[in-house]
């Protein structure tokens, strides 16, 4: 039995041999497209991308180069729905079209570098008005509890935490560390809109079994399905949109998170 991607193919993104690489992730894009319509959700191939496949990840500033560090899978919402949230955020300029950007918008990103494949709901800085969204809603108390709902269902070896860039920092929580007696609380109220990195999932080492040719669809599928709760949970929709008690919290408490 091998893994889908091959030690040799985690080696090759540094070198012109990636072709193999990207192949293969473009075969295992097509198929998880396919999972993701059957099941009905509401995500998006990158609409940058002709077709769908970055040689940058979202979830690192500066991150460029046609010998890629990282490929990365993004699905978010739709390039119009896309529009319609940078005009909220105030960038249609008068005389020019908004060229919307990734990052300013919650994503669910497979990544694969030469050290891992990694899973995860990244919200960066740019995406404030979906994280001032998921602040708002985190203000209503049953809200609160379905948040928490949320991270009992997931598997325990979820990751969380506020960094920037495409490798695990050691600065990050468990799923089962944030359940612990009010640690999300306090986890949450020192998250800064605008200026934190908001990230959970999980990291694979090359040789994880999980990546088995067999096993890989069904445990991606899986892990897609776990972060798109959370994704709708956070992402601002006519019928998801708390900014008015974002406004309210900002201005009656110098910190904005779960109660203790």
């Amino acid at each position: 039995m091998t893994n889908y991607f091959t030690a040799e193919d985690f080696g090759a993104l540094l070198s012109p041999a990636s072709q193999v690489v990207q192949e293969k992730a473009l075969t295992l894009h097509a198929t998880l497209r396919r999972r993701m319509r059957e099941s009905n959700w509401d995500l998006h191939p990158n609409w940058v991308q002709p077709k769908g496949l970055a040689f940058r990840s979202a979830a690192r500033i500066g991150d460029t180069g046609m010998l890629a560090t990282a490929l990365a899978l993004d699905y978010l919402r739709s390039k119009d729905q896309a529009a319609l949230v940078e005009r909220l955020m105030g960038r249609d300029m008068p005389g020019s079209a908004v060229t919307c950007d990734i990052r300013r918008h919650p994503l669910i990103e497979l990544r694969l570098t030469p050290t891992h494949l990694a899973v995860e709901l990244v919200l960066s800085p740019s995406a404030w008005w979906d994280q001032r969204n998921l602040i708002g809603k985190l203000s209503i108390p049953r809200h609160q509890d379905a948040l928490r709902t949320l991270i009992q269902r997931m598997d325990s070896d979820m990751r969380f935490g506020f960094w920037n860039g495409i490798d695990l920092s050691d600065m990050h929580l468990t799923s089962r560390q944030l359940l612990r007696g009010t640690m999300l609380h306090d986890w949450m109220n020192t998250f800064g809109d605008g200026h934190d990195w908001l990230r959970i999932g999980v990291w694979y080492a090359p040789d994880d079994a999980a990546l088995r040719e067999e096993n890989i669809v069904g445990e991606l599928v899986r892990r897609i399905g776990s972060l798109y709760t959370m994704y709708t949970f956070a992402l601002w929709t006519s019928n998801n949109n708390f900014q008015s008690f974002y406004r309210a919290a900002s201005t009656e408490t110098p910190t904005r998170g779960l109660r203790a």
